[in-house]
């Protein structure tokens, strides 16, 4: 048997090294931002008592100022978003107006809140206008889309507090950068009346399945 160059063995392990290294650090850096894109879903099991959620001060599209503390007393279905997204946002919003809608009167003790993580386009006017669309509906069939925008900070605070990864990306059509997209995590977090974590719902959940699992939650609740 021919015998292998000793020059030969020792570029192998070093390519194993640093393949390995590779493999090691893609590893690494999915761990760091997988946090705030859990597995696809329907519903996550119950954790009441995971780190998700905290307290924000933020200024709803009526120019209110609104705190989580104003929706004790009902769950909140709270989702990151912004109004430019082409499309995993308006799916969203249509799948959850349709779940609340499936609920009838029980949608009542929900809120369905919308916090823009793009402060600098989403304005107060932008937001009501955005949301009117998915509050199409009867009077009183369920509760609006409260939406929520901030200062940059504010909303970086509150998108941190609900481990929500957002990114900014230049299209590039533009000199002074004024079209961009955003890259976000696309689930729904359901809080409880008490404003601690309850479920999520991952991006791609049906209609039916947020309605049901709403139901079987407002029901033992």
């Amino acid at each position: 048997m021919p015998r292998v160059p000793l020059i030969f063995l020792s570029a192998l392990v070093l390519f194993a090294a640093v393949a390995a290294g590779l493999l090691w650090n893609r590893g690494d850096l999915r761990t760091v931002s997988a946090p705030t894109e859990p597995a696809q879903t329907p519903a996550a099991p119950d954790s009441g008592t995971a780190d998700v959620g905290g307290p924000f001060a933020l200024t709803d599209q009526f120019g209110v100022r609104r705190t989580d503390a104003d929706f004790r007393g009902k769950f909140m279905l709270v989702f990151f978003g912004y109004t430019f997204c082409p499309d995993v946002c308006p799916t969203t919003l249509a799948i959850e107006a349709e779940a609340l809608d499936k609920l009838g009167a029980r949608a009542n003790r929900i809120a369905p809140i919308f916090i823009t993580v793009d402060p600098k386009r989403d304005t107060q006017e932008k937001l009501k206008a955005y949301l009117a669309s998915f509050d199409a509906r009867p009077a009183g069939a369920r509760p609006n889309f409260v939406g929520l925008t901030g200062s940059e900070s504010e909303i970086a605070e509150t998108a941190k507090a609900y481990r929500v990864y957002y990114q900014a990306h230049l299209d590039g059509r533009t000199e002074n950068g004024a079209d961009y997209s955003i890259d976000h995590t696309g689930n729904i977090y359901l809080m409880s009346p008490e404003g601690k974590f309850v479920a999520y719902y991952s991006q791609g959940i049906l209609a039916d399945e947020m309605a049901a699992d709403l139901m079987r939650r407002l029901s033992a609740g």
